[in-house]
């Protein structure tokens, strides 16, 4: 789920883009004011950054100043929507500038576009997340770990992933050991006969604990293993080393 900071010089603003915006996506928004420090919640960590400014002056920009100071938002895809002067003043005084711009008397076709372009500019750079487990219950619950900071496939077996495989390169693989028809070794050996699948980083799901399993796993030298039932925290710990 891509998630989006707004900001505005008008609240009028803010309504007018919110109905532009794709469906789906987490928002958080906030007023541009003379002075003011930008305030949304803390937690909120945006992947995308729109600012659509009107009569805008360098006060007015200091909260988005200080923004683009701090690590979290310095390289966050910006889309500045406003006209020409608003964009130079835009531009003088912050840094980094916008990504993309668009005229705020545009079409609100073309506004949408745009829209859509900066978030496929950050979409580009996330890690796609390939989980293959005959079990529902657990590819629901591993969708609902990654989304929010992933783009994520599930499928049921390893004849599905092949197929997924035919036309995208995932960056990671969880990868089942134990399902029916193929199981995890022969999907595992068969994703790295593929041209596109022999450096993946693949990790093994087990159900088994037992050593003779553990180490069935790793004689195939996947990038690691994870015992179900796996949790939230072990998954994002086991990207986070490989990735």
């Amino acid at each position: 789920m891509i998630k989006i900071l707004l900001l505005a010089t008008r609240p009028q603003a803010i309504e007018k883009v919110k109905k532009l915006l794709p469906p789906g996506v987490q928002l958080r928004t906030a007023l541009l004011s003379s002075g003011d420090t930008i305030k949304f919640e803390t937690a909120f960590t945006p992947d995308v950054m729109i600012v659509h400014v009107e009569n805008v002056n360098r006060q007015r920009l200091f909260g988005i100043m200080d923004l683009r100071e701090n690590d979290a938002y310095k390289y966050l895809p910006l889309l500045l929507i406003g006209d020409e002067k608003n964009y130079e003043v835009f531009e003088q005084n912050v840094h980094p500038g916008s990504d993309r711009s668009i005229d705020s008397e545009a079409d609100e076709e073309d506004i949408k576009n745009a829209i859509l372009g900066i978030i496929d500019l950050r979409q580009v750079e996330e890690k796609h997340i390939l989980v293959i487990d005959d079990d529902p219950v657990l590819l629901r619950s591993m969708r609902s770990y990654l989304e929010e900071d992933y783009m994520v496939t599930v499928v049921r077996s390893g004849k599905m992933a092949l197929k997924f495989m035919e036309k995208q390169t995932p960056d990671l693989i969880f990868l089942d050991y134990m399902m029916p028809e193929w199981d995890g070794a022969t999907t595992f050996q068969l994703i790295r006969s593929t041209p596109n699948g022999k450096k993946i980083p693949i990790v093994f799901l087990t159900g088994v604990a037992d050593k003779d399993k553990v180490m069935e796993c790793l004689a195939l030298k996947p990038q690691g293993y994870l015992v179900k039932p796996v949790t939230k925290a072990a998954v994002l710990t086991k990207l986070k080393e490989i990735l």
